[in-house]
Parts: structure tokens; C-alpha cells; sequence
């Protein structure tokens, strides 16, 4: 974790906070554990995030499933639009403040929509033309989504323009889902140990890794003939996990 969370490691040792609690640790309990300040606990949080997506999806995600849930989202965001319309209480068209619900539908999608820019931003995918297309289209959508919410309109017009970007983002699924005769759009992730021998201290690893804006570390290529191209096991978009057994 981040260099500033290194102050919080003996107050979780102290009160013996176990994975099982960590894995369901709220914004509550962190500021007991003396971790005030909202951008720690949103650090914590997200590293949490990360460890529940290993855990939980590794053997379950794939291309398909992601994007079947992006489609799920952004359907359920325009039902619920349509909802708010139905009713007999709703004032859309003179209101200027987003409900928060209708809010935290829209982080939602957000969410899922990062999911499956976390899979489309690597290779091999990174590397196909549609995949990348389709990448970008997806961010682009994304971006309007946000910038839309802050704009000084009705609630009205607000779910106008969201509804217009939820009818794009699920063609944009339906086009990937459509792929399915391509093996890349069904294939899951899976775990292996990587053991790299007879190192030199002068010329390291030979592993080139970018870290991404989700706190993913990919691996991006290798250095010919460095221990890590020796091994032939080391590969573009391969994720790396732990090192030492310390998971980073």
C-alpha cells in the first residue's frame, strides 16, 4: 500500500483485524481504527475492492460476463429512469438535483464499465484493433457520464442525455457479447507461480510493469534475455499479484 497508510498498520495489528474482517471493513470502523482522513480510507477501501475481485471473480470473469454486467447496469439505470417517470410524484422537469439514488445507479455503472475497461486495457485484447475501438468508445461514454451529472440543467434533461449514453453503452456490450466464437471473449483469468533463478543483482528482473488507475500492475513486456524472457512463462498484460509472497 501507499507510503502515508504505513502509520496505520499498528492499529490494525493491535486490534487483530483478520482478513475476514478486512474483507468487510466499513468507513465507520476504519475511523475507529484511527484512519480519519477520507482519502486513507478510500485507499484502504480500494485495495479491499481489489482482494474481493481476485478472490471472488477470478475463476468467473472473462470478457463476456463483464460485459454482460455493464449491459445489466446500464439497463437497470434507464428502468429506473422510466420508473421515476411513471410516478405521480415525479418533478424532473423544474427539479435541478439528482437524487441520490439515481447518483450511486450512476457510480454503479461506472463501476461495472471499469471492470471491463480493466480487461480491454491489456493484452492481448490492447492490441486488436476492435478490441481497442471498443475500449475507447467505452471510456468515452464514460467521461460524457460524468461530466453530464455536474451540469447545471432539469433532472429532466440530466436523464435525457444519460439515456442516450445507457442505450450506447449497451450496444457496445451487445457488440462484444456478439464475438462469442472468439475464444478471448470467454477466457477467465488464472493464478501461477512464477519462480525466476540465478538473478544477477546488475541486471535485475527485466520486467517492464505499469501500474494502472484501478491499482492493477501489469506487466507490459520483458527484457530479452533477462530472467524473467529466460523463464518463457512471463507475458504482456499478465498481472502481478505477489512478490516474495507479499502481495502487492
Amino acid at each position: 500500500l501507499d507510503d502515508c497508510l504505513q502509520q496505520y498498520i499498528k492499529n490494525f495489528e493491535r486490534e487483530k483485524i483478520g482478513g475476514d474482517q478486512l474483507l468487510r471493513i466499513t468507513h465507520q470502523e476504519l475511523e475507529d481504527l484511527g484512519v480519519t482522513r477520507i482519502g486513507h480510507q478510500e485507499l484502504i477501501l480500494e485495495a479491499v475492492d481489489l482482494l474481493c475481485a481476485l478472490n471472488y471473480g477470478l475463476e468467473t470473469e472473462n470478457l463476456k460476463t463483464l460485459s454482460h454486467k455493464l449491459n445489466a447496469s446500464a439497463k437497470n439505470l434507464q428502468n429506473f429512469i422510466t420508473g421515476r417517470r411513471r410516478s405521480g410524484h415525479y418533478d424532473g422537469r423544474t427539479s435541478r438535483k439528482l437524487p441520490n439514488d439515481f447518483l450511486t445507479s450512476v457510480v454503479d455503472l461506472i463501476g461495472a464499465a471499469k471492470s471491463l475497461l480493466a480487461w480491454l486495457d491489456r493484452s492481448p485484447f490492447a492490441a486488436v484493433t476492435d478490441y481497442s475501438v471498443t475500449r475507447n468508445n467505452v471510456i468515452q461514454l464514460c467521461l460524457e457520464l460524468t461530466t453530464i451529472v455536474q451540469q447545471d440543467c432539469t433532472v429532466y434533461e440530466t436523464e435525457n442525455k444519460i439515456l442516450h449514453v445507457c442505450k450506447t453503452l449497451s450496444s457496445v456490450c451487445d457488440h462484444i457479447i456478439s464475438l462469442s466464437s472468439d475464444p478471448l471473449v470467454s477466457q477467465s483469468a488464472h493464478l501461477e507461480v512464477i519462480q525466476l533463478a540465478n538473478i544477477k543483482p546488475s541486471e535485475g528482473l527485466g520486467m517492464y510493469i505499469k501500474s494502472t488507475y484501478d491499482g492493477l500492475h501489469v506487466i507490459t513486456g520483458t527484457t530479452e534475455n533477462s530472467p524473467a524472457d529466460r523463464c518463457k512463462k512471463i507475458h504482456a498484460g499478465d498481472e502481478v499479484i505477489q512478490v516474495n509472497h507479499q502481495t502487492v
